[in-house]
C-alpha cells in the first residue's frame, strides 16, 4: 500500500472517530441532539469514504458495475448539496437568534455547531463522489489497454 492510500485511509478513520465522539459529546454533555445526529451522520459518510479507498485498494471496486457507480456519485452529490444547505440554514438561524460559540448554561441547540457537522457531512459526502469518480476512471483506464 503506498503512502497515498494510507493517509487516505487514516484520515477517513479520523472523520469517523471524530464524528462519533463529537456526537456523543453533544448529546450527553450538551444536549444538542441536533448537533449530535449531524455528527453521527457525518462518520457515516466518513466510514463509506473509507469503504470506497479499502474496496479500490483490495480491488473489489473494479467489478463494481456502472449503474452502481454512478448511483454512488450522485446519492453524494445531493447529500452533499444538503449537507451545504443545512450549513447555510443553520448559520442564519444561529445569527437570527444571537448565539455565540460558548457554552451558556444548558442551552440545547448550539446552530453555529449543527453548522460545523454540516460541513465535515459536506466534505465526506464530496470526497466520496470524486474519489468514486476518479477511481472509475482509473480503473476503466486500466481495463482498456492497447493493442500492441
Amino acid at each position: 500500500m503506498n503512502c497515498h492510500m494510507k493517509f487516505k485511509i487514516i484520515w477517513a478513520c479520523l472523520g469517523i472517530s471524530a464524528g462519533i465522539l463529537a456526537g456523543g459529546t453533544f448529546a450527553a454533555q450538551y444536549k444538542n441532539y441536533v448537533a449530535a445526529l449531524v455528527g453521527f451522520f457525518s462518520s457515516i459518510c466518513a466510514g463509506y469514504l473509507l469503504y470506497i479507498h479499502i474496496s479500490y485498494h483490495k480491488r473489489t471496486f473494479h467489478s463494481w458495475p456502472q449503474q452502481k457507480i454512478t448511483f454512488v456519485i450522485v446519492i453524494n452529490w445531493i447529500l452533499a448539496a444538503l449537507g451545504l444547505i443545512g450549513m447555510v440554514i443553520s448559520l442564519v438561524i444561529g445569527a437570527i437568534k444571537h448565539q455565540t460559540l460558548t457554552h451558556d448554561g444548558l442551552m440545547n441547540t448550539n446552530w453555529w455547531i449543527v453548522a460545523v457537522w454540516c460541513w465535515m457531512t459536506f466534505k465526506w459526502t464530496m470526497m466520496s463522489a470524486i474519489y468514486t469518480r476518479q477511481y472509475a476512471k482509473k480503473v476503466q483506464s486500466q481495463s482498456i489497454e492497447p493493442l500492441p
